[in-house]
C-alpha cells in the first residue's frame, strides 16, 4: 500500500514536471514577432550573408538562432550582426526590437576569416527606440557623416559605446555627456574638429576606457578629464594637441594605459603623475617635450612599456635597467632626446631602445632623428636646461618656467561700425576714380614695355620643349603665412645664375634647380603647372595655387616654402629632399646623381615607406580645407629626405573647381599605370582614385616591379594582373611576389597582409576600395608592432643581376627631385600621362 502511494506520488510529479516545461518552452508571441523582424532585415537585403538557421515562423530563442541571445521571458536582448555583409542604412524594423541590450554591428579589421565586412551608412535614427541598450558597436563601419547621430543620445542606459574609424566629422559630440552610465567610449579614428571640450566629458565620471585618437582638435590637452578617477585607459594620440601635459591627471590612480604620441606637447612630465602607480603602458613618442626624464617613472613597479622616443627630454637615467631598479619594465624606446651622462645598462629580459642621445663617449648622430639640433647645439642653446628651446612651428612661449607653449592664434576678422562703413564707401569711390585713371596710363605703357620686361630676364625654366612662355606679369595681393615672396634675382643668386650645375631634374612643365639660400635653406625650385591661357586668369589661379599650398601642413607632404611671380614668372620654391624620388630607389637608373647606383631598402623601410605615403594621402583628402585629389600618386612623386621619411609631392595638381563648388579638380591627371580606370567610364575623379594609385605604389615597394613593364610578356607587364596571377598559382605564399631583393628575410604573414591590402586599394570596382583613412589604420599597427632590424641605409652599386637592360623603355628611372616630380627626366623613362576635361561630383 505504501509503496503504491509513493508510485502515485512520483507520477504525479512527473505529470507536473511535464506539464511544467511545456509551459516553459512553448513559443512565446513575443519572440515569435521579433522573429519575423529578423526576417524583416533579410528581406530588405540589408544583411547579405546567408544565416540558415533563421528559419521563417521559427522561434528564434527555442530553435537557436544563430547571432543572438534571449532572455527567460523570450525576448531577444543579444544581437551580434559582425561580419555578415550588412549594406546601407539601418530598416525602421530593427527599432522594433525594444528588448536589445547589446547590438554589435561593428568589423575586426585583425580577422581574416570572419565573414563579410559590414557597411552600415546613414544617420542610424532607426536606433532611436531601442532605449533598452547597454552595448552598441559600429566599429569601422564608413558612416561618413558631417555630424555625430543624433539618435545615439537617446540611448541613455548605454554603458558601452563603439563608434570609432567610422569617419564622422563635425564639432565634437559634447551632447555625449547626457550619457552618464557610459564606462566605455571609444570615437577614435573619426575626423572631429574644433576644440576637444573637456567640460562635457568631465560629467562622464563612470568612464573606464576612453579614446579618441585621431581627430584635429588643435587645442590643449583637456585638465578636465582628471576628474575620471576610474579610467583606466586613455588614448588621445594623433589629436593635434598643444601645451602642456595636464598635472591634473595625477588624480588618474586607477590608469594602466596612457596614450598620447604625435601631438604638439610641450613642457615637462609633471610630478604628480608619480600617483599613476597602476600604469603598465606610457607613449609620449613624437611630441615636443621637454624637462628631466623623471627617474620615478621608470621605476613604476608595473610599468612594463615606455615610448618617449623623438622629443626634448634630457638629464641621466638610472645606471642599470633591471628586475632591481625597474621592477616592471619590460620595453623602452627613448630614441632622439637629448639624455646624458653614463648609458645605463640594460638586462637581458629587457628592450632598450636608447640611440641618438647624448651618453657619455657617443657620437651624436642625428641620421635617424627628425630633431633640429645636435646635442652640442642643443646644450648650448637651452644652457643645459636653464633655459627654454624653440617652440614648435606656429607656437609660442605661453611659461616660461615650464617651457610650455600655445598654438598661435589665427586672424581674425573685426566688425565695421556705420560710420566706418560709410567712410569705406566714399573713400572706395575715390580709390576706384584714380584707380581707373591709373589703369589707363598703365595700358597706354604697357604694350611699350612689354617686350621689354619679357627680356629683362631670360626663361630659365626652358628645357626647349615648351610651346610657348608661361611667364605672366605679377601682381600685388597679400602673402599667405610662412610662405616667402622670393624676387627672381633672390633665385638666380641662389642658383649661381641658374648654372647648370644647380640643375637636379625636368619637370613636366621646364626645369628644376636646387637652390643655396643665404639663410642656409638648401631649397628646390621648380615651374608651377601652366594654369590658363588668359593672363587675368593665370594670375588669378597661380595666387589660388599658392594660397591651397600655404595651408596644407603635414610632415608626409612636400612643404611649399614659398613663390616667386617677379618679371612673369610664376615659380614654386619647395623643401628639397635629398634622396630624390621612390621611383629611382626601387628601379635601376643610368642617369642622375644617384646613376647606377640604389639603396637598400629593407621590409621595414618599405612598409614605413607604405605608412608615410597613405598618412599624407589621408590628410589631403580628410583633413586638407579644402579636401584635395592628388590624381597622380605614383613613386616618382613620393620623395625622400636623408632620413628617408616619405613625403607625397605634387599634390598641388589639384585645384579648386570653378564649375563646382567642390574640392576635387576639374582637369584629372595621371599616369598610365596608376590612373583610375574607373574615371574612363565614369568621368569622375574621387578620392578613390587615389587609393587606387597608392594600392599600386604598394605593390611596388612589396615586389620591387614596375606597374608596367614592357620588357616581359603582355600577360605579365601590368603589376596588378601579374600579382594576381602569382597568388592564384601559389595560394596562400607570397614567396614569388615578394621583391626577391629581400631574399626572403622580411615577415611573410605581415607582407601577406600588405599583398591583400594592395591588391584591395586596386580594385577596378571603385566602391570596393577602402578610405586611405582605413589604409592607415591597417598599416600603423603593423608598423607599431614591428620589429625593426638593422638599419643600413647606404648608396650601393647595382647587382650585376639587375643591370639595365639596354634598350628598354622602363630600363631607367627619374634622378633626384624635390617637389617637382611629374617629370619625365633626361632618362629615357617616358611615362604615359593622362590629361583630360572633366567635373568631377562633390564627395
Amino acid at each position: 500500500m505504501r509503496g503504491a502511494a509513493e508510485r502515485i506520488k512520483l507520477l504525479l510529479c512527473v505529470a507536473l514536471l511535464v506539464a511544467s516545461s511545456s509551459v516553459l518552452w512553448r513559443p512565446a508571441a513575443a519572440s515569435l514577432e521579433q522573429g519575423a523582424v529578423l526576417q524583416e532585415l533579410l528581406a530588405a537585403k540589408w544583411i547579405t550573408k546567408p544565416l540558415p538557421s533563421w528559419v521563417a515562423s521559427t522561434d528564434p530563442c527555442i530553435a537557436n538562432w544563430e547571432a543572438l541571445d534571449c532572455d527567460t521571458a523570450g525576448n531577444i536582448i543579444t544581437l551580434n550582426l559582425t561580419h555578415v555583409g550588412l549594406k546601407g542604412p539601418i530598416p525602421a524594423a530593427l527599432g522594433k526590437l525594444t528588448s536589445l541590450t547589446v547590438l554589435d554591428m561593428g568589423n575586426d579589421k585583425t580577422c581574416k576569416t570572419c565573414g563579410p565586412w559590414n557597411g552600415v551608412t546613414g544617420d542610424l535614427a532607426a536606433l532611436g527606440t531601442l532605449v533598452n541598450l547597454e552595448t552598441l558597436v559600429l566599429t569601422s563601419n564608413e558612416l561618413s557623416l558631417d555630424y555625430f547621430p543624433n539618435a545615439i543620445f537617446k540611448l541613455t542606459k548605454l554603458k558601452n559605446l563603439r563608434v570609432d574609424n567610422t569617419l564622422i566629422r563635425g564639432g565634437f559630440p559634447s551632447q555625449l555627456s547626457t550619457l552618464t552610465n557610459l564606462q566605455f567610449l571609444y570615437l577614435g579614428n573619426n575626423s572631429f574638429s574644433g576644440p576637444l571640450p573637456g567640460a562635457p566629458l568631465s560629467t562622464l565620471i563612470n568612464l573606464r576606457e576612453l579614446t579618441i585618437w585621431g581627430s584635429l582638435f588643435y587645442s590643449v590637452c583637456p585638465p578636465e578629464l582628471g576628474k575620471l578617477v576610474n579610467l583606466t585607459y586613455l588614448n588621445l594620440n594623433k589629436c593635434a594637441l598643444y601645451g602642456g601635459l595636464p598635472p591634473e591627471y595625477g588624480n588618474l590612480t586607477q590608469l594602466e594605459r596612457l596614450i598620447l604620441y604625435k601631438n604638439n606637447l610641450t613642457g615637462p612630465i609633471p610630478e604628480s603623475w608619480r600617483s599613476m602607480v597602476k600604469l603598465k603602458d606610457f607613449e609620449i613618442n613624437n611630441n615636443y617635450l621637454y624637462g628631466k626624464l623623471p627617474t620615478w617613472l621608470l621605476q613604476i613597479p608595473s610599468l612594463a612599456i615606455i615610448r618617449g622616443t623623438n622629443n626634448y627630454l634630457y638629464g641621466p637615467m638610472l645606471p642599470v635597467l633591471n628586475k632591481t631598479y625597474t621592477p616592471g619594465l619590460r620595453n623602452i624606446s627613448m630614441e632622439c632626446n637629448y639624455l646624458n651622462g653614463d648609458k645605463p645598462a640594460v638586462a637581458a629580459n629587457i628592450t632598450a631602445n636608447l640611440e641618438y642621445n647624448c651618453f657619455t663617449g657617443e657620437a651624436s648622430t642625428d641620421s635617424s632623428c627628425f630633431r633640429p639640433q645636435n646635442c652640442a647645439v642643443f646644450q648650448l642653446s637651452t644652457e643645459n636646461g636653464l633655459k627654454c628651446p624653440e617652440c614648435p612651428a606656429n607656437q609660442h612661449l605661453v611659461n616660461s618656467t615650464t617651457c610650455i607653449c600655445f598654438q598661435d592664434a589665427a586672424k581674425t576678422s573685426q566688425k565695421l561700425g556705420v560710420g566706418a562703413v560709410v567712410g569705406v564707401a566714399v573713400g572706395g569711390a575715390v580709390l576706384v576714380a584714380v584707380t581707373i585713371l591709373l589703369l589707363c596710363l598703365f595700358l597706354r605703357r604697357r604694350k611699350s614695355r612689354s617686350s621689354e620686361g619679357s627680356k629683362s630676364h631670360p626663361d630659365f625654366f626652358s628645357t626647349g620643349k615648351e610651346g610657348g612662355s608661361l611667364r605672366f606679369n605679377s601682381i600685388n595681393w597679400e602673402v599667405p603665412n610662412g610662405v616667402q615672396r622670393f624676387t627672381i634675382i633672390e633665385l638666380i643668386n641662389a642658383t649661381n645664375g641658374f648654372d647648370k650645375a644647380h640643375e637636379i631634374g625636368e619637370g613636366g612643365f621646364g626645369k628644376v634647380f636646387v637652390g643655396n639660400f643665404p639663410d642656409g635653406r638648401v631649397l628646390a625650385i621648380k615651374r608651377a603647372a601652366p594654369v590658363s591661357a588668359n593672363e587675368e586668369a593665370g594670375h588669378h589661379q597661380f595666387r589660388n595655387e599658392v594660397l591651397l599650398l600655404s595651408r596644407l601642413h603635414h610632415k608626409n607632404l612636400v612643404r611649399l616654402e614659398g613663390f616667386c611671380d617677379e618679371g612673369g614668372y610664376q615659380v614654386l620654391v619647395y623643401e628639397f629632399m635629398k634622396l630624390g624620388n621612390l621611383h629611382s630607389l626601387l628601379h635601376e637608373s643610368e642617369q642622375g646623381k644617384n646613376a647606377g647606383k640604389y639603396i637598400m631598402l629593407d621590409w621595414y623601410k618599405r612598409l614605413e615607406i607604405a605608412l608615410h605615403v597613405a598618412q599624407g594621402l589621408d590628410y589631403l583628402h580628410s583633413f586638407a580645407d579644402p579636401p584635395v585629389i592628388h590624381r597622380d600618386v605614383k613613386p616618382s612623386n613620393i620623395l625622400l629626405d636623408e632620413n628617408l621619411v616619405a613625403k607625397v609631392a605634387d599634390f598641388g595638381i589639384s585645384r579648386e573647381s570653378p564649375e563646382v563648388d567642390t574640392h576635387v579638380s576639374t582637369r584629372p591627371a595621371g599616369t598610365a599605370g596608376y590612373f583610375d580606370p574607373q574615371y574612363f567610364l565614369r568621368r569622375q575623379l574621387t578620392p578613390a582614385s587615389d587609393v587606387y594609385s597608392f594600392g599600386v605604389v604598394l605593390l611596388e615597394l612589396i615586389t620591387g616591379r614596375r606597374a608596367i613593364d614592357l620588357t616581359v610578356t603582355s600577360d605579365d607587364s601590368n603589376l596588378i594582373e601579374w600579382t594576381k596571377n602569382q597568388r592564384d598559382r601559389n595560394p596562400g605564399s607570397v614567396v614569388s611576389i615578394v621583391d626577391h631583393k629581400l631574399e626572403g628575410t622580411y615577415p611573410h604573414e605581415m607582407y601577406t597582409k600588405l599583398v591583400d591590402l594592395a591588391l584591395i586599394c586596386a580594385s577596378f570596382e571603385r566602391n570596393k576600395r577602402p578610405s586611405m583613412k582605413y589604409v592607415v589604420s591597417v598599416l600603423e599597427p603593423l608598423l607599431q608592432t614591428a620589429e625593426r632590424p638593422p638599419q643600413n641605409y647606404a648608396l650601393q652599386p647595382w647587382p650585376s643581376t639587375h643591370a639595365t637592360r639596354k634598350g628598354s623603355p622602363n630600363s631607367s628611372s627619374h634622378p633626384s627631385t624635390m617637389g617637382a616630380s611629374d617629370e619625365s627626366f633626361r632618362t629615357g623613362v617616358e611615362y604615359t600621362r593622362i590629361e583630360m576635361p572633366t567635373i568631377i561630383l562633390p564627395r
